[in-house]
């Protein structure tokens, strides 16, 4: 057996070992259990934390990430377990580096987004929403961002499923002029939707997809409205970079230039 060979076997190895304990265990102790040095442990223990299936305590002991026990990891084709858990360290540095609360939804098959994590800024006032809760796709920037990934004949029969209601008195509830906003979307690989989701709020979202460009989940920074005017350029190039440092098959919808300022997007 090659040395590659034996890595990869490795690698293997210990995520059948962390899949069948839920206990935090201990670099020395997985050196122990598989006869390895503490740096050859170590090397392979940080590539599958940096990857997202592993996470590591305040007192270094590792396990397998949640996300994987109960979504399995998604090596058939169903990315959705392993993109929550590799995001989620991402999301907790872009909260930090741009002060607001950041999400990720993923698209259901009933035309809704759904939330699936969440990073919450540290101020006292912030964004926020429900962890498993659903809203209609047309009415947020996180839905506007996944549809704008999909088909036309695609986007119009989710959109077809659900009523246009209008959420506060900025939101939209014209099909053209949302299929505008969805195309603008596509285009500039990012939606805005300012105060038609939730007043005094606005939602930056970007597409989350695989390599044939269909949407798997879509990133969001929730923003107060009085804090976005000075943040709107910072937030969108960290979320580029955000998105940028992810792994294959992950990537973004374009690489489009960031959009220059504009009007309230809900005009």
């Amino acid at each position: 057996m090659n040395d590659a060979v034996r890595s990869a076997a490795r690698v293997l190895d210990l995520l059948e070992y962390f899949a069948s304990t839920e206990e935090g265990v201990a670099l020395t102790t997985v050196s122990t259990i598989f006869a390895m040095p503490k740096s050859s442990t170590l090397a392979l223990l940080r590539t599958l934390l940096s990857r997202g299936y592993l996470e590591r305590d305040d007192h270094n002991l590792y396990r397998l990430n949640p996300a994987f026990r109960s979504g399995g990891f998604g090596w058939n084709g169903d990315l959705g377990a392993r993109l929550t858990a590799i995001a989620k360290p991402a999301m907790d540095d872009l909260c930090v580096e741009v002060g607001e609360t950041v999400v990720l939804s993923v698209l259901t098959d009933d035309g809704q987004f759904r939330t699936v994590a969440k990073s919450l800024a540290q101020t006292v006032v912030r964004y926020d929403l429900e962890i498993e809760k659903s809203y209609p796709a047309y009415c947020g920037a996180m839905g506007r961002a996944m549809l704008a990934c999909l088909p036309r004949e695609k986007r119009d029969e989710l959109l077809a499923l659900w009523p246009l209601e209008q959420r506060t008195p900025y939101a939209l509830s014209d099909l053209a002029r949302i299929n505008e906003k969805i195309d603008q979307a596509a285009i500039e690989g990012v939606a805005i939707v300012e105060e038609e989701f939730a007043l005094d709020g606005v939602g930056i979202a970007m597409p989350i997809c695989d390599a044939s460009g269909a949407p798997i989940a879509a990133l969001d920074v929730g923003c107060v409205a009085s804090r976005y005017p000075a943040k709107r350029e910072k937030i969108l190039t960290a979320m580029r970079a955000c998105i940028d440092r992810l792994p294959p098959p992950f990537g973004a919808l374009t690489p489009a230039p960031s959009p220059s300022p504009s009007p309230r997007e809900s005009a």
